[in-house]
């Protein structure tokens, strides 16, 4: 009995701090490329004022050490790759979903309207990028940083 009074206090623990606080897409990810699934960079998501942005705060591999965002447009050209704030505008729809915003994609340089959706563990993240219509686009799944991932 004393062992269910424990797991329920702490189930709402967790429950009321996760309402309290940050809103749970927030936080260190690992980005998973959709073609040869490596791991390209580590974004920090964070929700300001109601709006999702994303900024690479490390790139991963170390070829792309010090690259910039060559084919980018206007004030994102010729900007360090690392650092880049890449995903803007993103609302939320409901808990978990987030939609109506955009993403850069610094390789080839075009933005697209971005949609996200959070698992139910909240330990992955599926980010689309599209044009027009989300029927076409890509996804990519990323996870949450463990803390040895997150350390410089």
């Amino acid at each position: 009995m004393h062992a269910l009074r424990m797991g329920i206090t702490t189930g709402l623990l967790f429950c009321l701090s996760i309402s309290a606080g940050a809103a749970p897409i927030e936080g260190q990810w690992v980005t998973i490329d959709d073609k040869d699934d490596s791991r390209k960079s580590l974004v920090s998501l964070a929700v300001t004022d109601g709006e999702l942005t994303g900024t690479i705060t490390r790139l991963l591999q170390p070829e792309s050490q010090g690259k910039l965002c060559k084919k980018c447009p206007g004030d994102f050209n010729n900007k360090p790759i690392q650092g880049l704030q890449f995903m803007w505008g993103l609302t939320q729809d409901e808990p978990g979903q987030w939609s109506g915003g955009s993403i850069l994609d610094p390789k080839s340089g075009k933005i697209y309207k971005a949609k996200a959706e959070l698992a139910e563990d909240h330990n992955s993240l599926t980010v689309r990028g599209f044009i027009g219509i989300s029927l076409f686009g890509r996804s990519q799944t990323w996870i949450r940083a463990e803390e040895e991932t997150s350390a410089p």
